[in-house]
């Protein structure tokens, strides 16, 4: 099994995602998701084929921010 870590996510596809779109709540990384399936839509023959949005993983990107918001609602119930 190849290790396609890419700075500390699970691949670059994700990588460049975080990198691109900073996002800074798990509404960012929806609207990141939707800009660019929208715009890979529009694509066509090998550029479609090399844009790599299915390997983005989009649940570690959310993640990232869950645990924020749990802490948030923690802080809020003290």
């Amino acid at each position: 099994m190849t290790d396609e870590t890419y700075n500390g996510w699970t691949n670059r596809e994700t990588w460049l995602v975080n990198v691109w779109f900073n996002p800074e709540s798990r509404e960012d990384v929806q609207f990141a998701r939707e800009t660019l399936e929208e715009e890979e839509s529009n694509l066509h023959g090998c550029l479609k084929d090399m844009s790599g949005l299915d390997r983005v993983n989009w649940e570690e990107l959310e993640s990232h921010f869950k645990e924020d918001e749990e802490e948030d609602e923690d802080e809020v119930r003290v």
